[in-house]
């Protein structure tokens, strides 16, 4: 046990140097000396283009490496890690975190999983050399209409010829190479197959780039279309076989929702950041400085809100190697929980600065930034409406929510989920089940296994750990421990109402048509998970994260959206986690599980 815990805090010190070194060099965004500062950014994103030396930063740093396995060459081996060092960037710029980074890993995830080794090791080196990718995925059916249109690939001699147009493509005229999802009609009616292929400054005849599209926010992203005309493609651009398109699509999904999203928690960690600011700098006789009953509470709920985020962040993307088959639907959640919940927070913290939330430039000017920028995560492929409906499947195939199965493997044969093995501290069978999930800092994390991304999950670990993080709710002593006790119950509570709504919509006669009610479930759902994911956190926390007061006012807040009457938030809890925000401040440190030190 002494060797597992020294291998753990070797790993996580590296990963924590890696993402000091980022800090260090992107330096402190208040500081009017730094070329990287806040004004920089700000007048990159109103000439609607990425900070030039901020780009060149991230080439030294070899920020690509981290979308690489380490097998080809890079730095990725945890999805986790990857999205706490890509905070960094979103902290500073969402347009730059997703144009130069994400769009990339974006998508080399689908030629990790499914390309040969050829094209594994040609896009690895691209990659490691300072290449970038992008992706033109296939619209889900109950996605959004701003990306929704096709490409069609038909047989032509030995390779395909490609028609149609992609409207809205980040990074489209800057990339070396892209991941394209077609229409391919001799392999069946709705068959998709994905093709990899050169940039298209390299593509050759019939291939057209469409004007740029403006979006209100990362306006620093160059967003336009592509549109294909009689282009020419040999056998070997297929990535994985014709007619798989939609399965090389649905294993990216798992991994690509939960890891996006929880990037982006950087950007709403500076909108709290900017706003605690604005309240330091105001007298006390104001009613936006820190006197004011409402400024404190609604500093204490935005904190509360993004460690309340980044729980089920963390448990989505370890998921994605620990219980792949129920990654798709935590990632989902993610995907479809998360923007919601921080675009609420951003607008209850611009009624603390007023006027100053429109703010283009100056001291405040990072807020309404932030602002525009966190609902675009929200868009994509993979957006939250067809999250919402991926939620709803997982219902429909597991009306028993959380029912223990007592294996280790969620609630299937350890066939069905690989090399998911316990341990823990005490050595119960409670702790070994479900530290590996919620141990933010354990690194002892199995490869991804694309094949397994796809099948159904036949359970609900997730859930399944509310009676044992319940019954350890209950037991808990000190300040807010009532509170926390009284909070899990509500929980509780609501999941036993969830599943027996789920066990009657499984009780249906056959035939008969979902009702739009069934929308309402994967809420309750989501918002459940959330507060699982809490619990778990808070049961393997150490330091600020065992303590029950921000468990207990992270809770209230997710029963408060099921039932508005069945917690009381304690206010001494309000001012204990204020406490911590305003440490947090001072010692610029972040507003997630990791409280990381930042741009020193």
């Amino acid at each position: 046990m002494t060797t597992v815990l020294n291998r753990a805090d070797a790993a996580e010190r590296a990963v924590q140097e890696r993402i000091a070194r980022l800090e260090h060099e992107l330096g402190d965004l208040d500081d009017p000396g730094n070329p990287l500062g806040a004004d920089h950014f700000l007048a990159a994103d109103g000439r609607q283009q990425l900070l030039p030396a901020a780009e060149r930063l991230l080439d030294t740093f070899g920020l690509n490496a981290e979308f690489v396995p380490g097998e080809l060459g890079g730095r990725l081996d945890r999805l986790d890690v990857l999205a706490r060092v890509l905070r960094a960037v979103f902290r500073r710029d969402a347009a730059l975190g997703l144009g130069y980074g994400m769009t990339s890993y974006l998508a080399a995830v689908t030629v990790w999983a499914d390309g040969t080794e050829e094209q594994r090791r040609d896009t690895a080196r691209l990659l490691l050399s300072g290449g970038r990718m992008a992706c033109a995925y296939p619209e889900p059916a109950p996605g959004n209409d701003f990306l929704h249109n096709r490409l069609t690939a038909r047989r032509d001699g030995g390779g395909y010829r490609l028609d149609g147009r992609k409207e809205a493509l980040n990074n489209a005229v800057r990339v070396d190479s892209l991941v394209v999802f077609a229409h391919t009609p001799e392999a069946g009616d709705d068959a998709q197959t994905a093709f990899l292929l050169p940039g298209p400054g390299a593509a050759g005849p019939g291939v057209r780039l469409l004007p740029r599209r403006r979006t209100s926010g990362i306006r620093g992203c160059v967003v336009q279309g592509l549109e294909f005309t009689g282009h020419r493609l040999d056998a070997s651009r297929l990535l994985g076989p014709e007619g798989g398109g939609t399965a090389v699509a649905e294993r990216a999904f798992p991994v690509t929702r939960a890891t996006g999203t929880s990037m982006a928690l950087g950007c709403a960690d500076t909108a709290l950041r900017t706003t605690v600011a604005f309240a330091r700098a105001h007298r006390s006789r104001s009613r936006a400085s820190l006197s004011s009953a409402r400024t404190r509470a609604a500093l204490a709920d935005a904190f509360t809100d993004l460690l309340l985020c980044d729980c089920l962040a963390l448990v989505a993307t370890r998921a994605a190697h620990l219980l792949p088959r129920e990654s798709g639907t935590l990632s989902a959640v993610v995907k479809y929980l998360l923007p919601t919940i921080l675009t609420e927070m951003v607008y209850d913290l611009s009624i603390v600065l007023g006027s100053e939330a429109y703010a283009t430039t100056g001291s405040y000017g990072l807020f309404q930034k932030a602002a525009r920028d966190l609902p675009m995560i929200g868009l994509g492929s993979a957006g939250t409406a067809a999250s919402r409906s991926a939620i709803v499947g997982h219902l429909l195939r597991v009306p028993d929510l959380g029912e223990p199965s007592g294996t280790y493997e969620g609630h299937g044969s350890s066939e069905a989920y690989g090399d998911f093995r316990p341990y823990g501290a005490s050595g119960t069978s409670e702790d070994g089940l479900y530290a590996r999930l919620f141990d933010r800092t354990d690194p002892d994390l199995p490869p991804l296994r694309p094949g397994e991304l796809t099948l159904p999950a036949d359970g609900d670990t997730l859930l399944g750990s509310l009676p044992a993080t319940v019954r350890r709710a209950r037991q808990a002593r000190g300040d807010f421990a009532d509170a926390l006790g009284e909070a899990a119950e509500a929980l509780d509570g609501e999941l036993r109402l969830l599943r027996e709504d789920c066990a009657r919509l499984a009780a249906r006669p056959a035939g008969r048509r979902l009702s739009p009610r069934v929308y309402a479930l994967a809420d309750r759902y989501a918002l459940i998970a959330a507060g699982a994911a809490c619990l778990g956190v808070w049961r393997h926390g150490t330091g600020l994260l065992a303590d029950p007061a921000w468990a207990a006012l992270a809770l209230a807040r997710v029963v408060g959206r099921l039932d508005r009457g069945a917690v009381r938030v304690p206010e001494a809890g309000t001012e204990h986690l204020l406490g911590e925000v305003l440490d947090r401040f001072d010692d610029a440190r972040s507003y997630d599980l990791y409280a990381t030190p930042i741009g020193r």
